[in-house]
């Protein structure tokens, strides 16, 4: 052997044994030899194993602790959404109650504005007695033609000619009123009586006061039933026509006489 040759180095096989002992009473022992790349992958794939382990074990904690953390998202926008819907439900019954309260006071409103509407219509009607206190009334007509007034009797009746108006024959001091709500239309000189005030209704009915005395109202003025427009002085004569749609009508058929 030459000095530059080197002894080989001879490379050891390494055997592994594993001993799995028996509880049983016999005492029995197993044996299993396992060289050293079998040992190897057996500790690779136990490796492997358990990691893989380890990896489920930890995604299965992350997964149980994200479901979690939406179980109680979930629960938490659950109560919100309850709170939200009681506060709805609230709302609604609230705004349910106004609407029932706003809609009463509006029948309210419409039953008394119709009550007003049916009162003012009825005010305007010229149907009230045109004089304070008592007093006698005769039937008349007067004829344009004619400077008189001539009153009914049983001789004339069938034969008068003229529009019909009522005489009055009042107390002294007593007043002349308006019969109904209207709007003085126009205040003249008559040559029958010497004054007379025209008063129109707004409802085709125009009244007509002609009597001596000076008038206390003027063209334009808005009138309610019952307002003075004369007061009854030494002459005591007032006369009193109604006009509908233009026609002269008796007023003795719309006068509402009590007492």
């Amino acid at each position: 052997m030459s000095a530059e040759q080197k002894p080989r180095k001879h490379r050891h096989k390494r055997h592994y044994t594993f001993m799995v002992i028996s509880g049983d009473s016999d005492g029995t022992t197993k044996r299993l030899h396992l060289n050293h790349f079998k040992t190897q992958l057996l500790a690779y794939t136990a490796f492997v194993v358990a990691l893989v382990l380890l990896c489920y074990i930890i995604f299965s904690a992350m997964t149980i602790h994200n479901l979690k953390t939406i179980q109680a998202e979930q629960k938490l926008q659950i109560e919100d959404l309850q709170t939200q819907n009681s506060t709805l439900e609230a709302s609604n019954e609230k705004l349910v109650t106004e609407e029932q309260q706003l809609r009463a006071a509006l029948n309210l409103r419409l039953e008394n504005e119709q009550q007003s509407a049916e009162e003012a219509e009825t005010l305007a009607i010229p149907s009230g007695f045109p004089l304070t206190g008592t007093a006698s009334m005769t039937n008349a007509v007067d004829d344009t033609n004619s400077t008189t007034i001539t009153k009914i009797t049983d001789d004339n009746k069938d034969d008068a000619v003229g529009n019909p108006i009522v005489l009055f024959e009042a107390a002294s001091g007593s007043n002349i009123i308006a019969a109904g709500t209207g709007t003085v239309l126009s205040v003249t000189t008559d040559a029958k009586f010497g004054n007379a005030v025209t008063i129109d209704h707004g409802n085709g009915y125009i009244s007509i006061y002609r009597y001596s005395g000076d008038p206390l109202v003027s063209e334009g003025d808005e009138i309610a039933r019952g307002n003075i427009l004369f007061v009854v002085g030494n002459d005591t004569t007032l006369g009193y026509q109604i006009m509908q749609d233009d026609k002269y009508v008796d007023p003795e058929e719309l006068i509402e006489i009590n007492g």
